[in-house]
């Protein structure tokens, strides 16, 4: 799709996801110690209506948020409930995917897909607590073709 002329893009990342869970401990875990994603917020329910969540960093700028279905369901903004998804994809610095992937076996969680997209494009597939199919490649090459920008 041709814009026809050089302007601002309308999006320029994606800036937070929210993924209503379970358990909120369990998935805490989960994307701390086998995804390895650190905490940047953590909501106080004293201070948001009895609403517990948390924010993990997704880096350069981007967050996971994590709720259980008590802060969420009902009381979603704008009566967001989400649906079905495919699958949400996390870069990794490129030459690390092998190292990750081990690490995670090794923790027992299972690599239910491990796909070669194309030379040094590459990513594998874990599930997390509810089910929710997590991808993390390693690029050397977007999906337009043009090389990534290295995050080592």
């Amino acid at each position: 799709m041709d814009m026809g002329t050089t302007r601002q893009p309308a999006v320029i990342g994606m800036f937070e996801m929210i993924l209503e869970v379970a358990d909120l401990a369990e998935s805490e875990r989960f994307y701390r110690e086998i995804v390895g994603l650190p905490v940047a917020n953590r909501w106080d329910p004293t201070r948001t209506g009895g609403r517990e969540g948390l924010f993990l960093e997704l880096g350069r700028g981007g967050f996971l948020g994590l709720w259980p279905e008590a802060s969420g369901g009902h009381r979603a903004l704008a009566g967001g409930r989400g649906g079905a998804h495919v699958h949400f994809a996390l870069l990794v610095p490129y030459g690390s995917l092998d190292a990750t992937r081990d690490r995670i076996a090794a923790q027992g969680v299972p690599i239910e897909l491990e796909i070669e997209f194309g030379p040094g494009d590459r990513a594998i597939y874990i599930n997390d607590p509810d089910g929710n199919l997590v991808e993390l490649t390693e690029r050397r090459t977007d999906w337009a073709g043009k090389p990534m920008q290295r995050h080592d």
